[in-house]
């Protein structure tokens, strides 16, 4: 089954993953998203801090920059949970912050990506496979920082 193989791109995954998911107790997974740049795995200054809270306000996870293609499963939450996710980005001294109330819907192929800062979008891009991540580096006029949610949509 499937015709990809495994971890060729941070945001592939292969048919087995939503079985492994199925079993975890878990509503959806979160993912650091920084750069842009090679593999993101790597800040290169960029900051970036993830809160997940649950709707009565209560703790869920924090996350931050540094994780190569780390997925933290949202263990505490189910599917039709809601949460709010915080981003605090930055780079140097720019700091700014967004937020978003999702629903989870515990489909992985149910995907949201948001972040800030001023190249956020190439961010996103590379990691939909949309762009070339050997074509930037992050400085103070070009960094993003946000977060893939799988198994997630946004509450509206």
């Amino acid at each position: 089954m499937g015709g990809r193989k495994r971890g060729k791109y941070p945001y592939d995954y292969a048919p087995g993953d939503d079985v492994r998911f199925a079993d975890s107790g878990a509503g959806g997974t979160l993912r650091v998203l920084h750069g842009p740049g090679r593999g993101m795995g790597v800040p290169d200054g960029v900051v970036c801090r993830v809160e997940v809270a649950a709707a009565d306000g209560s703790f869920v996870d924090e996350c931050h920059e540094g994780k190569l293609g780390k997925e933290h499963r949202l263990h505490g939450t189910s599917p039709g949970d809601r949460i709010t996710v915080i981003v605090h980005g930055g780079f140097g001294d720019e700091q700014l912050t967004a937020t978003l109330n999702v629903l989870l819907s515990g489909d992985l192929a149910d995907v949201v990506r948001f972040g800030v800062g001023p190249a956020w979008e190439l961010v996103r891009a590379i990691d939909t496979g949309d762009a070339d991540p050997r074509d930037s580096t992050p400085d103070a006029d070009a960094w993003g920082a946000g977060v893939r949610l799988r198994g997630a949509r946004a509450a509206g």
